[in-house]
């Protein structure tokens, strides 16, 4: 099969760093000698520090990250490229484009939102658990703090996505609004269905019908206790939460959002070289060969296209 892939959220570069292990041949989930497979290889990194570091820690640590991977060999000698905007479908090399996971790195700084996207980071995920500077996380009650929401518009005007992954039904709530209110499209890089497998990280019907409206994606996790809540997930697993987003009308918003290298994923697909066995099973259960390239990178790429 040939597969093009556009992955909307990896936590490669924290696990590069953390590890001090290169792209091209490693132990984690992505490198490139396990992507050589796919035709076409785009993968969205984010950038995720530890809630063990302060905010202030948090937003250093961040910045180190980056440089280490713009230092890698891979980009240094133009097997991969790092991108600050969509890049060419046609390109030859494996390309990578900026998140950030965690806003509270900013730490009451507001002239930090322009340096992340003087480094190139094209969306956001404001949030990752509890409460912060910027809001409650997908564990709290709690709404976007006054920082929050002026963070949240700075973000905007440097045309950068927001992201509700993560955030609490209250925070994706204020997150919506001010997106709605810009005429930009939110996004959940790595969430599932909430009716398929209850846990808060998944979305409500609301949220997904919200995401549709507004012309965003949604990125698939593969994460296995976001797939199945007690049970072993499979890749049955990940049909039924696809079979429940095309039940929403989210069939041209669909995309992968596989949270490698920070999740434990299910047996199945151990790492990104595994991913075409998903593809194989979709085809094996029906589903067209033009929506299984949709969901890999058609809809990425088109998303993309537009707002990155």
């Amino acid at each position: 099969m040939n597969l093009s892939l556009f992955d909307l959220h990896a936590d490669t570069a924290w696990a590069m760093y953390r590890a001090n292990e290169p792209l091209g041949r490693n132990s984690l989930a992505i490198s490139l000698d396990k992507a050589q497979k796919y035709a076409r290889y785009i993968q969205v990194m984010a950038l995720w520090t530890s809630p063990d570091l302060t905010n202030e820690e948090g937003y250093l640590h961040l910045l180190k990250m980056v440089e280490n991977l713009k230092s890698d060999p891979a980009l240094i000698s133009g097997k991969a490229e790092l991108c600050s905007s969509c890049p060419s479908r046609e390109a030859q090399k494996v390309s990578f484009i900026l998140s950030l996971e965690d806003a509270r790195v900013l730490d009451g700084h507001i002239e930090r939102v322009a340096e992340l996207a003087e480094l190139g980071v094209r969306s956001i995920i404001p949030m990752w658990s509890g409460e912060t500077c910027i809001g409650g996380s997908h564990n709290t009650n709690i709404g976007l703090t006054d920082f929050g929401k002026c963070a949240a518009k700075e973000m905007l005007a440097h045309n950068m996505v927001l992201d509700i992954s993560h955030a609490s039904v209250e925070s994706s709530k204020d997150i919506l609004e001010l997106s709605v209110a810009c005429g930009t499209p939110v996004i959940a890089s790595h969430s599932n269905a909430h009716a398929i497998c209850p846990v808060s990280r998944n979305l409500h019907d609301w949220q997904i019908d919200a995401i549709v409206a507004s012309g965003g994606v949604i990125g698939i996790n593969l994460y296995h206790a976001f797939l199945e809540k007690d049970d072993e997930a499979t890749l049955d697993s990940i049909l039924r939460h696809i079979e429940y987003f095309l039940s929403r009308g989210a069939e041209n918003a669909l995309c992968l959002g596989c949270d490698m290298d920070g999740a434990d994923l299910l047996p199945d697909i151990p790492n990104v070289s595994h991913l075409d066995r998903l593809a194989e099973h979709l085809l094996a259960h029906g589903f067209s060969q033009a929506f299984i390239d949709a969901l890999f990178f058609e809809n990425a790429y088109r998303f993309a296209e537009r707002h990155f």
